[in-house]
């Protein structure tokens, strides 16, 4: 993964990909207005019902989709492993670490704002195997208070367009 340098806003996340020679369409600000608004990691889908809401044009699922290859690829947005059957991305704020706690009956994702259990030993394994850019991903999985309180499981959330909560 190449990480580039940009300020972390919408403008300078255009302002990047206009430097990779790209055209700002209405679509691709679109996806990136959604990404920006969103309080939660979020599908390919969502991404793209999202956008047609902040850009007023429904991007095809292709665009979509080689969108977030392309801002992964410049370190813009990672994946997020939620252990369901679709990829889930989150912007990636350059001041922030991303570690998260899931529920595995509701699907809550919540951002832990703490410093990271194990920098240290990310730093250790890549200078002791001579690693570069080395990065991790720590997901904690469990029910959350709401979902204990409550006897009956509920089902798995899809990977379908939904709303984000404002």
């Amino acid at each position: 993964m190449k990480t580039s340098t940009y300020e972390f806003t919408v403008e300078g996340v255009l302002a990047l990909l206009r430097s990779r020679g790209l055209r700002i369409t209405r679509s691709r600000r679109g996806i990136m207005l959604a990404l920006f608004k969103a309080s939660r990691p979020l599908s390919l889908q969502e991404i793209q019902a999202q956008a047609l809401l902040e850009g007023g044009m429904l991007p095809d699922y292709a665009t979509v989709f080689r969108m977030m290859i392309l801002l992964e690829s410049l370190g813009a947005v990672h994946k997020v492993n939620l252990q369901r059957s679709c990829t889930y991305y989150e912007l990636t704020d350059p001041s922030r670490h991303y570690e998260h706690l899931i529920c595995t009956e509701c699907g809550r994702v919540v951002l832990l704002d703490e410093a990271c259990p194990v920098a240290e030993l990310e730093h250790r394994l890549a200078l002791e195997h001579g690693f570069t850019g080395l990065r991790h991903s720590l997901e904690f999985f469990g029910k959350c208070p709401e979902c204990s309180a409550v006897s009956q499981p509920v089902s798995e959330p899809q990977c379908v367009a939904t709303p984000i909560a404002a």
